[in-house]
This record gives C-alpha cells, structure tokens and sequence, in this order.
C-alpha cells in the first residue's frame, strides 16, 4: 500500500477496484479524525479544514465514517464554530467516487446542525445533487459555494482538471445555485500561463460566469508540479511555450511575483466590468480573507 496515503491496518475497512474506475485503487478507511488545522498554511484563509477522500489518481482513501467523526469533534465544548473549508486541502469533495458513497449529505448537514460555517470547493457538478439540502441549511449557517473554473476549453480543461467537469457543466452549475439563493463564488484554477491567461479568454469566461450568476471570482496560477507530467505535456502539445515555462518558473513552482502584478492589472478592469467585484473595487476571494491589491504573495498566487 502506499506511503504517501498513510494507511495503517486499523483504519483500513477493505481494498477494491471498482469496473467503472479500474486503475484506481479505492481504500475504505475508518477516520480516527476530520478536522483539520490549517492556520500555519498561507494559503487558506480558514482555521481549519476537512476532506472526505484524500489520494491521487492511482489509490484513494474513501472516509467511511466521516459524518459521524465530525459530528463527535463538533459536538465538543472547545468547538469555536470556526469556518470548516470542504475540499480547498484534498481531493474534490464532489469528485469521481461521491456518487458512489454519498458522503457530502452527511457531512453538510453535520455542519449545519452543530452552526458551524463552512466553505465548499468543488470542481464538479455534481454538487447540485445536494441543492435541496444546500438550500435549507444556508438559513442556518454561513455557507459559501466555491466553484473551480480553469477556461472554457474542453481540452485545456481537461488538462488542467482532469477530475472536474467540463466547462459548461461547471457553469450551469453555477447558474443553479444562483438561482438557489447560494451566491455562488468563481475560483480560476489552475489558470495556465500563456495557455488560458490571454485577456481575451479571460474576458469571455468572466462574461459567462457573469451570465450564470456568479458573485465573485479568484484566480489561483497553476502551481508546477514536476511529478505530474505537465511539462512533458507542454512538451509534446506546445513545444513553443516550453523555454517561456522554464523560464517563467525557473527551478520552482510558482510564478513569479511580476507575473500576478501583470495579470492583476489586466483582471481588475474586466472584473470590475462584468460586475464580479465587490463595492470597494476589489473582488475577495473570501469575504474573511484580506483584501490586498498591490502586493501579491507568490505563495498562495490567488488573486482578487
């Protein structure tokens, strides 16, 4: 079994490939936790954090017992009501084996009754399955809907998402919690440099996220991991973009600071234009996370 995954033989339920998804090794676990904090990471402008499914696209660890672990750790006297991120830390909460095990319910209603806020970032549509449910329980709590959106290209989708749905699945379901009353949040990501960061391409995703009822948008640059292939993808589909990469990234991951200024620059007019930013000009991506214009940190490389 992996390392990487961390499995130990108490926690594991059972191992199986399921014929819809044969590469994948899907692991049952029992969690002995949910929770999760996040307060030393930059990146997240929440105290703490929770993934259902946590893995890559060989083996995954499906958290059985999620909703009744959380439950125990909310109904604790040291529980604060913190906002919970779903999904920002590990695998997409609404990704591939959701439909199976139908974890998301659980989880979302056991935040609701303990009034705990929460924040869900999903790349998939499925996330509109729970739309009666998400509907009820944002009377009860602060709820904020994150929708990932890379482009609106299929392929570059694919490329950059490949768990995701495809663009215009992603948009309608926008569209529906809108309609929901949910004031759904655009997240860009990963935006790829050079690929689908043309002020163009942003303007026409921007005009139909607008269209859809999206209230606010981030972007987050692609994050380069050299484990993943994505260079040898370059390589092959856009061979003339590989010296401006290894230059625009060098021996790193991230792009350069001068990179997000630019395209700051570039994003703040069209946000303002299609009506995506807040009143004081500048779009969040959280309405708890600070709002900082000219200065950009290269390690969170998310913007507005």
């Amino acid at each position: 079994m992996s390392g990487v995954l961390g499995l130990v033989d108490t926690d594991l339920v059972r191992t199986l490939r399921l014929p819809e998804f044969p590469r994948l090794a899907v692991h049952e676990v029992l969690a002995p936790a949910m929770l999760r904090s996040v307060t030393v990471e930059r990146a997240h402008p929440y105290d703490y954090a929770l993934e259902t499914m946590v893995g890559d696209d060989c083996e995954m660890r499906v958290r059985m017992n999620a909703a009744a672990v959380l439950r125990r750790e909310l109904r604790r006297r040291s529980w604060r009501r913190s906002t919970v991120a779903v999904g920002v830390t590990g695998a997409d909460p609404y990704g591939v084996l959701e439909e199976r095990y139908r974890l998301m319910p659980g989880v979302i209603s056991a935040l609701a009754e303990s009034n705990t806020p929460f924040a869900l970032y999903t790349g998939s549509d499925l996330i509109v399955r729970d739309l009666s449910l998400l509907r009820v329980v944002r009377h009860a709590v602060p709820t904020t809907i994150v929708m990932t959106v890379p482009c609106l290209d299929d392929d570059l989708c694919r490329r950059a998402d490949p768990d995701g749905s495809l663009p215009a699945a992603r948009i309608e379901a926008v569209r529906r919690l809108a309609d929901a009353g949910l004031e759904p949040h655009v997240r860009i990501a990963p935006l790829l440099p050079c690929l689908t960061d043309s002020s163009s391409q942003l303007d026409a995703l921007l005009s139909e996220l607008s269209d859809a009822g999206a209230v606010r948008v981030s972007v987050s640059v692609l994050q380069l991991d050299s484990d993943d292939g994505y260079l040898d993808w370059l390589a092959q589909e856009h061979p003339a973009l590989l010296r401006r990469y290894r230059s625009l990234y060098g021996r790193g991951s991230f792009v350069p600071a001068d990179y997000a200024v630019r395209l700051r620059e570039r994003m703040t007019p069209l946000v303002r234009e299609h009506g995506l930013a807040k009143p004081d000009g500048v779009a969040a991506e959280e309405s708890s996370a600070p709002q900082t214009v000219g200065v950009v940190e290269p390690e969170s490389l998310t913007l507005f």
